[in-house]
């Protein structure tokens, strides 16, 4: 990260002696002087380090006098305790950017151009210290040149790990077909010709497969309608958005509104794919991202990037790539020449190179909400992420199913994986094992504490509940949520909390989703929630919202639902509709109070989604459809009863009243808003009524629905009219991904 030598240039600087080391403990400097120039350089280690190094503690001891004279940079060395910040994939940076296009640089054109301040990082390492023969760049020997900088204090790739070059350093090379790369590991010099042919061939309309740093991506013209169709067909992916990669802020200006907070976003180290709102829909814009306002964009991070768009340029002022995951489905991405036939038939060419990838991580996932950035989905450029974290043991936190990451507590760390998928695919599975496993040996950490999900099929918790002589802690889903919301805000007191996702096991055996706790990070009363509904056919309901719809609807109304002429009925036949209605008599349904699934119910009635292809597609559709329209502060009826001296949400009178609207013939944009609007109220009235019980007056919000933006700005401004003082997710995601790191917190409290 440039640490090292920054460490070596402050030394010169106040004339001392010593040495700087990596260690698998972080890094160690040992400084020999007059102590008025100590206190210098320690005044400006922190102030003038680089801005992609991150200091996190400073340990001083005193040593004996060696009688140093001079500073130097000496080699790595290893502890048994290996607890380190390793670093993060950072994006090329500018000196790198204009190294690449200066005809006169002997790195003119190179791809995998990089320096102490940018390039791979995480996925490359294969242990620490951090030092090259620890990485996948061990199989480059570095030439005359390279060397000559790697030992140069004064230049900028002095201790640059994967410093390299076109004469010792990775290349790329254009496949027609993976035999070729059976037949022929050679990687030969024509660069030019390689970026000429693969940019003629995606003007042509053609799919590649393209090596990043992290895995590979599926990349086409995002203009080509036809292209990007065909791609939908062959991922066999219908209606979820692609992201789209733009090589600066002036291009992405074209396309979308972009403030000053999301153009820092955008060019930041990490290089997120960003949600933008689009500024003119347009017939490319509907096929890459349909029925969205938003689109996820992110620009150039890796020099093959930028070449790509030098060339394309040639063709069009402004080009635009579709660059998604390249992988099957629900399978991990794919980053290996070995794996390459997962995903053979999707693509025309395969652009490759020959720096391994050892971490595979996806791109991150974020967007700007007042002004501050939220984190959606965290990998490549933000892991690993180390929070300080005051644990009394080591401890694993396995995390959920869906969007799983786990968590570690190690070193006075609370160290959060990248995204890894759903576990519900045993591939993701395996990824996860292998994941955990480096992280494990990169930490040298052996768990005390395990903590995991009470679902008792979840493989995440089949792995805790297999690891022997650890004590095993399980913690409620939705407590494990709430708890990462309050480690990261750092609150140490009880709070309300507020949890709406899809699914979580309960206590009672139902499905939660809709909750209302009074809570710590150590323990949580549950103390209000929505009124339960089922799930016609389980797991089949989240698939078909309309039968969560239909169990609703038959509720509220009974048989006199089939008078009532709606989408979501007609949808099924007429023996399905007489099934359905004998399982909600026999009451042999899944129950849930899930929120997720409400906003599914809303979505199918108004007939915006009966079916869905992807995750959260009808609740996103609904909040699309209703940041579209003209605000309103009218709210549906609800009522809110104790039972059990637990509160109960009855959501009866907000469907009753959708029936209601869309009978009086109301835009659907404006029942949307409504339906929000409406759910922003019931999180105020059910706030206000126990803070009235417990007095506590923090509010704290997570769970996915919480990504939906709309209903967060209502919740908040709500709440804060109140006088609330409210908390949410920023650098934890407040999606599933964010459950593991709960997970840690409530095991911490409860060893």
């Amino acid at each position: 990260m440039g640490f090292r030598p920054h460490v070596f240039r402050l030394s010169k600087k106040f004339n001392l002696g010593g040495c700087v080391f990596n260690d698998s403990s972080g890094v160690t400097v040992e400084l020999e002087g007059e102590s008025s120039r100590i206190k210098g350089f320690m005044n400006e280690l922190k102030v003038t380090a680089p801005k992609i190094s991150s200091i996190n503690k400073i340990r001083k001891n005193r040593i004996p006098l060696a009688g140093e004279k001079e500073f130097s940079i000496i080699e790595s060395r290893s502890k048994t305790n290996k607890v380190a910040s390793f670093p993060a994939d950072i994006a090329i940076c500018k000196d790198c950017r204009n190294e690449l296009f200066n005809k006169n640089n002997r790195r003119y054109l190179y791809p995998f151009i990089n320096c102490t301040n940018c390039g791979p990082r995480f996925s490359i390492i294969e242990d620490i210290p951090y030092d090259r023969k620890n990485s996948t760049m061990r199989h480059f020997k570095m030439c005359p040149s390279c060397s000559r900088e790697y030992l140069n204090p004064k230049d900028r790739r002095f201790h640059t790990e994967p410093n390299a070059c076109f004469a010792c350093g990775p290349q790329i090379r254009l496949l027609k077909s993976l035999k070729e790369i059976k037949k022929d590991k050679t990687f030969p010099l024509d660069t030019r010709q390689i970026l000429e042919k693969t940019v003629k061939l995606i003007t042509e309309g053609k799919i590649i497969t393209v090596k990043g740093i992290g895995g590979y991506h599926l990349a086409c013209d995002a203009r080509n309608i036809n292209a990007v169709r065909r791609l939908r067909q062959l991922k066999n992916r219908p209606a979820k958005p692609f992201a789209i990669m733009l090589e600066d802020c002036r291009a992405a200006s074209e396309i979308c509104n972009v403030n000053s907070s999301e153009k820092r976003l955008l060019e930041g180290s990490a290089r997120p794919i960003t949600l933008l709102a689009i500024k003119k829909k347009n017939p490319w814009i509907a096929e890459v991202a349909p029925s969205q306002n938003f689109l996820g964009v992110m620009l150039c991070y890796a020099p093959l990037h930028y070449l790509l768009f030098s060339y394309l340029k040639q063709f069009e002022k402004f080009p635009v790539l579709i660059m998604t995951s390249a992988n099957r489905g629900d399978f991990p991405l794919v980053a290996s020449e070995d794996e390459l036939s997962q995903i053979e038939e999707y693509a025309d060419y395969f652009l490759v190179h020959n720096r391994q990838i050892h971490v595979k991580c996806d791109d991150s996932i974020a967007r700007v909400f007042k002004g501050k950035e939220i984190i959606i989905r965290k990998a490549r450029g933000y892991t690993p992420d180390f929070i300080n974290f005051a644990h009394k043991k080591e401890i694993i936190a396995c995390g959920a199913e869906l969007k799983n990451t786990f968590s570690l507590a190690a070193g006075g760390y609370l160290v959060n994986s990248p995204y890894l998928g759903d576990l519900k695919n045993y591939a993701n599975y395996e990824l996860y094992l292998k994941t955990l496993s480096h992280y494990e040996k990169i930490l040298d950490f052996r768990p005390e504490v395990v903590a995991y999900d009470l679902h008792p099929s979840y493989l995440s918790s089949q792995y805790a509940l297999s690891l022997k002589k650890v004590q095993k802690i399980s913690v409620q889903h939705h407590h494990a949520h709430l708890a990462a919301c309050l480690f990261e805000n750092n609150i140490d007191k009880r709070a309300i909390g507020v949890c709406f996702d899809g699914a979580g096991l309960g206590l009672d055996g139902a499905i939660w989703g809709g909750e209302f706790f009074l809570t710590d990070k150590k323990d949580y009363s549950r103390a209000g929630y929505f009124k339960y509904f089922g799930l016609i056919g389980g797991d089949k309901a989240v698939q078909e919202p309309a039968r969560v719809a239909f169990y609703m609807l038959y509720d509220i109304y009974g048989e006199n639902l089939f008078k009532l002429n709606l989408g979501c009925l007609n949808y099924f036949k007429k023996i399905e509709k007489n099934i359905f209605c004998k399982l909600i008599e026999n009451k042999e349904s899944i129950m849930t109070s899930s929120v997720g699934r409400i906003f599914d119910a809303a979505a199918s009635i108004l007939n915006i989604k009966h079916k869905v292809s992807y995750e959260a597609e009808a609740a996103v559709s609904l909040e699309m459809l209703a940041s579209g329209a003209k605000p309103v502060n009218n709210a549906f009826e609800f009522s809110i009863n104790k039972e059990n001296n637990i509160y109960v949400i009855n959501w009866q009178g907000i469907f009753s009243g959708i029936i209601s609207d869309l009978k009086a013939k109301k835009d659907k944009g404006y029942v949307a808003y409504k339906f929000h609007f409406t759910c922003a109220k019931i999180i105020k009235e059910m706030s206000v009524l126990l803070r009235k019980d417990s007095g506590l007056n923090d509010v704290v919000l997570s769970g996915g629905v919480f990504q939906n933006f709309l209903l967060l700005s209502l919740a908040l401004g709500l709440l804060k009219k109140e006088g609330f003082s409210v908390y949410y997710h920023k650098r934890i995601p407040a999606n599933d991904s964010g459950v593991s790191a709960g997970q840690a917190v409530v095991a911490n409290e409860n060893i």
